[in-house]
This record gives C-alpha cells, sequence and structure tokens, in this order.
C-alpha cells in the first residue's frame, strides 16, 4: 500500500529576482500607446469617411440629372467636396463657398448604357473638368456649380468602337442619351 510519502510532491518555483526598472519604460510606454491609438484613429477614419452621402440607389436621387447637396447638410457637402478631382485647397475655398451659399454642389450619377467597353467623358461645370470611365455601376461625379450655367459632357474616348454610349441615373430611372463621338458635347442644365 502506497504512504503519503510516495506521493509525488510539488515544487514551487522560485520567485524571480526583482528587475530593475529601465530608465526608457516610460518612453517606451507612450511610444506603445501612441501606436495603438494611432492604429485605432487610423481604422475608425477609414470607416467614417463621409461615404453614406454618396448617392447609390435611386431614391437618393433627385427627378432631374443633378442632384443638389444642402448647404446645411454638413456631411452631404462634406462627401461631396471629397469627391471633387482638385487639390485640398481648392476644395477648402469651394466648401466654404457651398456653406456661404455662393456657390451650389450637385450629384450627376453616370453609366454607361451599353456596352462597359472603357468609355471616357469628361464632366464641366465652372471651369472645373473632370474626367471618368464610364462603366455598369453608379459613378457618382460631384459637380460644383458657380453659376446657373450648364454642365457640359464631352465625349473623351470611345472604348472599342460603337461611340460613347452614356446615361444618366434619376430617381425616376435611367435616362440614356444619344450615341457620342469623341469629342462632341452635350449640357446638362440644373
Amino acid at each position: 500500500m502506497p504512504s503519503a510519502d510516495d506521493e509525488p510532491q510539488l515544487e514551487l518555483p522560485l520567485p524571480l529576482p526583482a528587475r530593475q526598472s529601465s530608465r526608457h519604460a516610460p518612453a517606451l510606454l507612450l511610444l506603445l500607446l501612441g501606436l495603438i491609438g494611432g492604429g485605432v484613429y487610423a481604422a475608425t477614419d477609414a470607416d467614417t469617411r463621409p461615404t453614406a452621402k454618396i448617392p447609390s440607389r435611386p431614391e437618393d436621387l433627385s427627378a432631374n440629372v443633378v442632384t443638389f447637396v444642402s448647404p446645411d447638410d454638413r456631411a452631404g457637402v462634406a462627401s461631396a467636396v471629397a469627391a471633387l478631382k482638385v487639390a485640398p485647397p481648392q476644395r477648402a475655398e469651394i466648401e466654404q463657398a457651398v456653406i456661404d451659399r455662393r456657390q451650389r454642389l450637385g450629384w450627376i450619377v453616370f453609366i454607361d448604357s451599353m456596352d462597359p467597353d472603357g468609355d471616357t467623358v469628361a464632366v464641366e461645370a465652372s471651369g472645373l473638368t473632370q474626367q471618368i470611365v464610364l462603366t455598369k455601376a453608379w459613378t457618382p461625379v460631384a459637380v460644383a456649380l458657380a453659376d446657373s450655367g450648364p454642365i457640359g459632357v464631352t465625349a473623351v474616348r470611345d472604348g472599342q468602337g460603337g461611340g460613347i454610349t452614356v446615361a444618366f441615373a434619376t430617381s425616376g430611372g435611367t435616362m440614356p442619351m444619344r450615341i457620342l463621338r469623341p469629342g462632341e458635347r452635350i449640357d446638362v442644365v440644373p
């Protein structure tokens, strides 16, 4: 019969000697917290970009080709300004002009009305020109309007022949335009 002396005995490890605190520990701790905080900021910054105000369904659009953004809708203005293909200082100027009601912002949503073959158009409003390649998916383009003049849509490149096939999305559906040749222009009146 086994006795109490035959049972295995647990040995506790010896305590580790106390470590000397490093003079670099506070700096390393701050660096670690900064990296974690920066990562959290970067992750949340990417998630909170103003994409929710970019038109993505018919309910987001007006019955007209141009859907205007209210200057009182700060998130909507920020989304449209962020989508403009201009330098950041010019974006800030446009945003302030919209808030001050000296300029208007709107969206035009483009679609290739036939086969998406790389057709390209240039959208010109108030001196600002933005080129886009048409696809079957919605392509929202922000336009800044300093006056009541028309928005020009110029056919730039015919993807694979057959003409540039452009359509506009509205709350009422898709509005196909006539087939364009490179250099031809249509005007959209806001």
